[in-house]
């Protein structure tokens, strides 16, 4: 089931890819930026967290804090994600997809063809640009959707955002804007 502006967020305590505990109950004094992702090497994914990475000065600003989630195992993420994007965020491997069942994050066929467009070339075209590779390893499922939420200190949900294409995530500007 979609989560919806107004609800309380589900909490959950898990290990980041490092072996850190997050306690999502225990984030205090900061709105959260919850990303769930694909996989490590998808290009699109990472030329997402590209952007992020541009951004890390509104992030503090506006005091966000960033946990991002995908399909892969830790050691991927750790080589293709947080190797590649030195950028001070969470990341959780949920191999078993336990955070995506939780949040109703859920693949889509129909949804993965609506990816086919002008707008996805353009993306692939800037991703191979920053070198990451179009056709890496795929670990996780194919048809994937990505979704964002905006989670207020209180635990309550700002904004839920379940992607239309693999390339939907909610804008960085409407975040900084919502917060």
């Amino acid at each position: 089931m979609k989560l919806a502006q107004g609800q309380k967020a589900p909490l959950f305590i898990v290990k980041d890819i490092f072996g850190n505990t997050i306690d999502f109950n225990n984030i205090e004094n900061k709105k959260i930026v919850l990303s769930f992702f694909r996989y490590a090497e998808c290009p699109m994914c990472n030329l997402q967290i590209a952007k992020i990475m541009q951004q890390k000065e509104n992030f503090e600003k506006h005091n966000l804090k960033l946990i991002t989630v995908f399909e892969s195992s830790a050691e991927s993420l750790k080589a293709s994600i947080y190797d590649r994007h030195a950028f001070n965020f969470t990341i959780i491997a949920d191999i078993n997809r336990e955070l995506y069942e939780l949040y109703g994050v859920h693949p889509s066929w129909l949804h993965t063809i609506n990816t086919f467009s002008l707008k996805t070339i353009l993306n692939l075209k800037e991703a191979f640009k920053k070198g990451f590779e179009i056709m890496g390893r795929i670990e996780g499922t194919i048809n994937q959707i990505p979704a964002d939420f905006i989670i207020n200190e209180d635990k309550t949900i700002l904004m839920a955002h379940y992607g239309n294409s693999i390339i939907d995530h909610l804008s960085l500007e409407k975040i900084f804007k919502s917060v």
